[in-house]
């Protein structure tokens, strides 16, 4: 971050040295030292004028400013009416800081010579010294109108109006004075801090410009990645990489992630892909790149190109556990549940205490049916985060598979009552209900409210079915079972729930059609076989 503007800054524009009082604003005064040659020699009725300027210029550089103000004061008397003498004597007063008369006599040198540029800056910057920023502000707006290609005098008008608070106009004259004197990249750093620190609506576009100043910079291609949001166009950023002077920046590849990250955030995925893509290409060990693009192709279901950017990351950075965690999640979905566990043992030897390491071991071990581990992991889990949902209905469901009835049944409780539109609680506890024959009637109150909140979640829809299938309401309970395998055909459990009442409704040959699907599904459900077997003979002795 370059260091905030101040009038300080016209320390580097115009160098005078003199006293003056103390104000609010930093200042380093001069003169300018506006020569003798500049004295309009018309103005001067005899030589004796000139004696006395030159005594009163002698007493200046000594120091002696009470002497050199009589001694100007002399020559007027003497005839000596030039601008220069006023000047002189201005300059005087303000070395023995009475600063009023210094004041007047600069305006009566400009009255003289009001075409004089070097009056009015020395008035310009009393006013400043004096904290008068208006009256100074006047004056340099009045010199701009003139000196139109005077870069440092717009640089002025800038700093003047910052302080002024008036930021729109500061970073007009900044940048004006960047335009006029393409060397003055101060100009615009001192425009990109302000409206960095404003939160201007042009903070993007002024420090684009800045980077234009300079491609090569890497401070100024930081400072640009940061300024960018979602407001931003992302083609107009993505037309900067045709800079070749951008290109060997070596900041390019950042830019290149943050391309992307905004693609991603406004749903551009392929385009997100690409960029984060073009940065490994770069630095093919780049953080950020590996854990996004990783996690990209995971939801893009390219889980084998998802694992190795995660065994890349996990290899650059083992302390880094984002990269267990993509990888782990990949290999769930490819339901290599024993990999799974192998892989977050190992980061759990680095992150005993972290939740996502610990909740995913136990959904490993829950889909392995291993639910004595599953339940020791899930407890871990939620004694780390006693506020994650995710986990309270993980661990209500183990506790169910592990019988632990009151406990689970607490969790279902809590997470209703912590909401009470959580369609996925009154669900699964109507479920378990109905499971173990308990409270059935209570157990369809649950199923009807999942039902309501989500009329369409295949889930949802067999337990009520399956409440009413035991309730030997056959016809509702095929009625709610059938519209679940609408929505998803995939569960094993729905078609062989489906089965079992089309046997109750004596459809037999289609009960054992979705038998076997549900068993092709389930390869290792001994029981759904021994269905099978059993109807496919009965049907045969029929």
């Amino acid at each position: 971050m370059f260091k905030k503007s101040n009038i300080v800054i016209l320390s580097f524009i115009f160098i005078w040295s003199c006293s003056i009082p103390s104000t609010n604003i930093e200042i380093v005064s001069d003169s300018t030292e506006i020569k003798s040659d500049k004295i309009d020699e018309e103005g001067i009725q005899d030589l004796s004028g000139i004696q006395f300027f030159m005594d009163g210029m002698m007493f200046m550089e000594q120091g002696e400013y009470s002497r050199a103000i009589i001694e100007f004061q002399e020559a007027i008397e003497k005839g000596s009416n030039s601008a220069e003498v006023y000047h002189s004597i201005s300059e005087g007063y303000w070395m023995i800081q009475k600063y009023e008369k210094s004041i007047s006599y600069a305006l009566k040198a400009i009255d003289k010579d009001s075409t004089s540029s070097d009056y009015k800056i020395s008035l310009g910057k009393k006013y400043i010294a004096l904290n008068d920023l208006e009256s100074s502000l006047n004056i340099f707006e009045e010199l701009a109108k003139t000196e139109i290609d005077n870069a440092e005098i717009l640089f002025i008008i800038g700093d003047l109006k910052s302080e002024l608070n008036d930021i729109d106009g500061a970073l007009i004259y900044y940048q004006e004075a960047y335009n006029k004197d393409d060397s003055l990249t101060l100009a615009l750093e001192v425009a990109a801090n302000l409206a960095i620190d404003s939160n201007h609506r042009d903070k993007t576009l002024i420090i684009k410009k800045l980077l234009l100043s300079d491609p090569g910079n890497p401070e100024y291609l930081k400072l640009y990645i940061e300024s960018i949001s979602q407001t931003n166009s992302l083609d107009e950023i993505e037309s900067l990489l045709s800079n070749k002077d951008l290109q060997s920046n070596p900041f390019i590849n950042n830019l290149y992630n943050q391309l992307a990250y905004e693609y991603l955030r406004n749903g551009y995925y392929d385009k997100s892909e690409e960029f984060f893509e073009k940065s490994l290409e770069i630095n093919n060990t780049d953080r950020f790149a590996l854990y996004y693009l990783s996690t990209l192709y995971r939801e893009s279901g390219k889980f084998d190109q998802s694992i190795e950017l995660s065994e890349k990351h996990i290899i650059s950075y083992p302390e880094d556990k984002e990269g267990y965690i993509n990888k782990s999640i990949s290999l769930l979905s490819l339901q290599r549940f024993d990999t799974v566990i192998q892989e977050l043992s190992s980061a759990l030897k680095i992150f005993p205490q972290d939740f996502e390491v610990n909740y995913f071991l136990g959904l490993a071990y829950y889909s392995l049916k291993e639910f004595d581990s599953a339940e020791d992991f899930y407890e871990k889990a939620l004694s780390l985060d006693t506020d994650s949902i995710p986990a309270m209905h993980a661990l209500a469901m183990v506790y169910d598979q592990n019988k632990k009835w009151n406990q689970s049944d607490k969790l279902y409780t809590d997470l209703i009552t912590l909401n009470t539109k959580d369609a996925q609680a009154y669900n699964n506890y109507a479920y378990s209900l109905i499971e173990r024959d308990e409270d059935v009637e209570y157990a369809l109150t649950l199923a009807k409210k999942a039902i309501e909140l989500s009329p369409k979640t295949s889930s949802y829809l067999d337990t009520i079915g399956w409440i009413y299938f035991k309730l030997n309401d056959f016809d509702k309970a095929k009625e709610f079972i059938g519209e679940a395998i609408v929505y998803d055909e995939t569960s094993s459990v729905v078609l062989e729930h489906y089965g079992d009442v089309l046997i109750e409704l004596n459809e037999i040959d289609e009960a054992l059609i979705f038998y076997k699907k549900a068993l092709e599904l389930d390869e290792q459900n001994m029981k759904l076989a021994e269905k099978i077997s059993n109807y496919n003979s009965r049907a045969l002795n029929e």
